[in-house]
């Protein structure tokens, strides 16, 4: 799925659209897909829209303003990065930690654990690329992997070379792909004061669906087959989406549409903060 936002240059055709847009022409202009572009305008509430008739129509103005954001927040991770987050996973994975799924509280095989945790550390990678990028806030992640869960994945705060303070607030960073638009966080999170953060920051990270098997490519036993895997990917897509404070989620629920989770707080992407100066200046 090619989540490029780069709009068409085509600069009659823009110059020719009308100010209100159906979803499948927004797509063409802004150049994603259609699918997911109606994920964050019907589910996330991202983007406003009306219906005229049975068609859901968007703001043009509202689009450029949405693309503008989307950009400002997306930060390109290397090989690298991933292979940063792969390490923690594997050491994670073989520390006993416990690998229950906590939306479903089912147990996840190594395939599953390792995707997940390497996108979730992708996330915490994305942040402090973010800060460092935008803000010259350089953090320092919690890279511990004893099992506990911790209320905060910033361990350190430095806004003047070789100088780290402790952060002013407990922030934790939750992933998810790039397409979805649900920050979900277990009830335990919130409800028990020792594991509650203060804010929690949700980052979409687009990660193929094989990127694991992509790492054994080369391998000397799958020679013959090797034409049909992907290489690794030169270029890893996040985006920063946004941020709340912990007692501003929905919830406590037990699904969400029709798909059934543990017992989570919940916040759509359209209603999360985007005052990031707020976070660079007080952390």
């Amino acid at each position: 799925m090619h989540f490029g936002l780069v709009l068409k240059k085509n600069w009659l055709l823009i110059t020719l659209m009308p100010d209100e847009l159906s979803i499948n022409k927004a797509s063409q202009y802004l150049g994603i897909d259609k699918k997911a572009l109606d994920n964050y305008v019907s589910e996330g509430e991202e983007i406003p829209f009306h219906r005229v008739g049975r068609i859901r129509k968007v703001n043009k103005d509202d689009l450029d303003s949405w693309k503008k954001y989307f950009d400002e927040t997306t930060v390109c991770l290397t090989p690298d990065d991933y292979y940063q987050a792969l390490k923690f996973s594997l050491k994670k994975f073989y520390s006993g930690a416990p690998r229950a799924n906590f939306a479903t509280s089912t147990q996840r095989e190594a395939g599953k654990y390792l995707s997940d945790h390497i996108t979730g550390f992708l996330g915490e990678i994305s942040f402090q690329k973010f800060m460092g990028d935008k803000f010259d806030v350089q953090l320092r992640l919690d890279d511990n992997v004893d099992g506990l869960v911790r209320s905060q994945d910033i361990v350190a705060v430095s806004r003047r070379r070789g100088v780290e303070n402790q952060p002013s607030f407990k922030v934790s960073v939750k992933s998810s792909k790039l397409k979805n638009v649900w920050l979900i966080v277990g009830k335990n999170e919130i409800d028990l004061a020792d594991r509650r953060s203060d804010y929690y920051v949700f980052v979409r990270v687009e990660l193929k669906p094989d990127h694991i098997v992509r790492l054994i490519r080369a391998h000397p036993a799958i020679e013959d087959i090797q034409d049909i895997i992907s290489p690794e990917e030169t270029s890893i897509m996040t985006q920063v989406c946004g941020f709340i404070d912990a007692g501003r989620f929905e919830g406590p629920v037990s699904s969400i549409g029709s798909q059934s989770i543990s017992p989570s707080y919940v916040c759509k992407s359209g209603r999360l903060r985007r005052d990031w100066n707020f976070i660079a200046e007080n952390l």
